[in-house]
């Protein structure tokens, strides 16, 4: 291992040698250490593509999950490579944009510090990416339905399930046909484009129009993207993704004897469950279980010049929703519940404290905020004042439906027949949005026994199926509960 790390390190050294990185340079001089050593790891990389035998060190640049992404096959035969523009995009990232030769496709390199080292965290391949865009795929004719009343106006965008077919249809049931596939659509303020991410054949942001033409990618390789939304004013897109923490839970075992012995409490890690304890060739143990705790972050790209910046927000950020009102502004959940979140300042206000808030989506204008909320066992849909106050459950389950639920059953112990209750089975309710006017909303729910998208006032009276007039009938949703967004209105 120590060699392996030697013959790294001393091709390293040849590389930056190569590249004039490692002799004193005046414009150097100025830089700081990180900048250098970025530039270094960017720069690197770079070389490894013009020499085919340098595969290993390849490897030593990147990140797996650049590794697992799939975004090196996509490389073209590269001969020579000319520096355009090297900066920090933010804090903790920097970008190397060059134009890889014969062909002259531009990529764009980021490197992050991990572990103390830098490396190549992602890639941008905006002309193989917009060469490579999947064409909308032709819809078969629709038979004529009949427009569904009440339903209020505006197009709604919704996906099957994560990463399956994303469709489009009118609010009053008419028009349907299918946009393209992915995760998480939502319309932009406009209601002109939809913005999704895919995560096959890599993990990449696309818009579409709404009319399934000119579909684009953004940028690529950030891990598990998803949950992308808008600014209020159409011109960034804010998306979550994973990086660091742990990705597997872990059973953990002590031995009570040998840390009695030691003269130290046992050190047991704060998120442990599952305690269990017992005796194994007289020696007393005690085992728990430290469950997965991935982390995940924010990151922001300009559509008019694509640069990309990282938000400082909680260590784990899921579901951003662009303020609809205000450019500078967006809700995410956090740590502990829902934050607002400054894009100007890069600074976060709490509004609730309370994990179990998840998407949260504000009405068009800006007046309440609505939530999938894990009530216990169940998903239900929740309303909120903006600042996080005044809050409303609008959906549950009659009582008569659990009490059908949990009907008795008998079984037979120690020769005497008993009578128990079987378990409650509580309707889901889940990923809300609102009508373009804030006096509806629609969702997604499982009481019927399969999901459907159903609809509500705002106050959460008159529930029922969206479209009765049966558009919908032979496609199947499914709804998992990993802050997904199902729906978008606009």
């Amino acid at each position: 291992m120590m060699k392996n790390k030697v013959w790294y390190l001393l091709l390293s050294v040849m590389l930056l040698t190569a590249v004039g990185l490692t002799g004193p340079a005046t414009a150097q001089a100025q830089d700081d250490y990180d900048t250098i050593l970025a530039r270094a790891a960017a720069k690197g990389f770079l070389v490894t593509l013009t020499r085919p035998d340098l595969t290993e060190t390849m490897n030593f640049y990147l990140l797996d999950s650049v590794k697992q992404s799939g975004v090196l096959a996509e490389l073209p035969e590269v001969t020579s490579f000319d520096i355009t523009a090297a900066e920090w995009v933010s804090d903790v990232s920097y970008q190397v944009k060059a134009v890889l030769q014969p062909d002259g496709q531009e990529i764009a390199v980021y490197a992050g510090k991990y572990d103390g080292r830098w490396r190549v965290e992602g890639l941008d391949l905006p002309a193989a990416a917009a060469a490579a865009a999947e064409e909308s795929e032709p819809v078969a004719a629709v038979a004529a339905v009949s427009p569904v009343s009440d339903n209020g106006f505006g197009t709604l965008v919704f996906q099957t399930q994560s990463g399956g077919d994303i469709y489009v249809v009118n609010a009053d049931g008419t028009g349907l046909r299918r946009l393209t596939h992915g995760l998480d659509p939502q319309l932009s303020p406009d209601g002109s484009q939809v913005v999704f991410t895919r995560w096959e054949p890599r993990y990449e942001l696309f818009t579409i129009d709404i009319d399934g033409s000119n579909e684009q990618a953004w940028t690529s390789n950030w891990r598990q993207m998803k949950s992308p939304t808008w600014t209020a004013d159409g011109t960034s897109l804010v998306f979550s993704w994973q990086n660091g923490g742990r990705l597997e839970g872990e059973r953990k075992r002590i031995d009570l004897l040998e840390a009695a012995l030691d003269g130290d409490s046992p050190r047991i890690h704060p998120d442990a469950i599952g305690f269990e304890q017992g005796v194994d060739d007289g020696r007393p143990y005690l085992t728990y279980y430290v469950p997965a705790d991935a982390h995940w972050w924010l990151k922001q790209v300009n559509l008019q010049t694509g640069q990309l910046t990282d938000l400082l927000t909680e260590m784990h950020s899921y579901g951003p929703t662009g303020h609809p009102t205000d450019a500078g502004q967006l809700i995410y959940r956090g740590d502990n519940g829902l934050a607002l979140h400054n894009l100007v300042t890069q600074t976060d206000q709490p509004l609730t404290r309370d994990a179990r808030d998840h998407t949260p989506v504000i009405s068009p204008d800006g007046s309440k905020i609505v939530v999938s909320y894990w009530q216990d066992d169940h998903w239900e849909v929740h309303t909120m004042n903006p600042d996080g106050t005044g809050r409303q459950r609008l959906t549950s389950t009659p009582i008569t439906v659990l009490a059908e639920n949990r009907q008795l059953t008998s079984e037979v112990v120690a020769g005497k027949e008993r009578f128990v209750a079987g378990e409650t089975a509580a309707w889901n309710n889940a990923a809300p949005t609102w009508s373009p006017d804030g006096s509806q909303i629609a969702f997604v729910t499982d009481r019927t026994g399969q999901w459907e998208i159903w609809i509500m006032n705002a106050d959460g009276s008159g529930q029922r199926p969206m479209f009765t007039n049966g558009v919908l009938d032979d496609l199947t949703l499914n709804y998992a509960g990993v802050d997904e967004r199902m729906l978008s209105w606009r």
